[in-house]
């Protein structure tokens, strides 16, 4: 005979691997809510921002005009963004003399006072942001993290994607874009 408890638990388990599966999937594949918002019509204008860094120097996405921008949206916490961030300061190195710029934009909500101490722990090789929620609106619900917007050279968004993806995947998402110029027509 069955007891109470066992009957519980196979609804239990069942549930937490439909939940594991949708994270696997989510981890692993490209699909995301980032990502459909740009799949679908032209591509949109990338909302300009003026953002801090831990030392206090300010950025504007306008400043990269020209550039290929790979604009990530990632926390101290999250381990798929702290896996792919080194992987991102590759990418950067390796291209950033051909026109391409990641920025991070760190989503922890204690600010500075988390991502200072992190960032002295962890050589990172591009700008990392101090968040603000009017930025973080501006590109849209973001219910998992890391998100990144690849952003083409004339400041437009070409695609995203929510959770983490394969450096070779991030490469031939922003490789076709830095052969086009910034006034090439679309």
């Amino acid at each position: 005979m069955k007891t109470r408890s066992s009957k519980l638990l196979t609804p239990v388990l069942a549930a937490l691997g439909i939940v594991a599966a949708v994270a696997f999937y989510q981890l692993n594949h490209s699909g995301g809510l980032a990502e459909a918002a740009f799949a679908q019509g032209a591509p949109k204008a990338a909302p300009d921002f003026a953002l801090k860094d831990v030392t206090g120097k300010v950025y504007h996405l306008s400043d990269y005009r020209g550039k290929v921008v790979m604009l990530n949206f990632w926390a101290t916490w999250c381990p798929p963004c702290n896996k792919e961030i080194p992987e991102f300061g590759e990418l950067q190195k390796e291209y950033g003399a051909q026109g391409l710029q990641f920025l991070g934009i760190a989503l922890d909500e204690e600010g500075m006072a988390k991502i200072q101490p992190w960032l002295a722990k962890h050589a990172v090789t591009y700008p990392i942001l101090l968040p603000d929620p009017k930025v973080t609106s501006a590109y849209g619900d973001m219910p998992s993290i890391p998100v990144t917007f690849v952003i083409d050279r004339k400041g437009l968004i070409r695609s995203s994607f929510v959770g983490m993806r394969q450096k070779s995947a991030v490469e031939d998402l922003f490789k076709p874009l830095l052969l086009e110029t910034a006034s090439a027509g679309q």
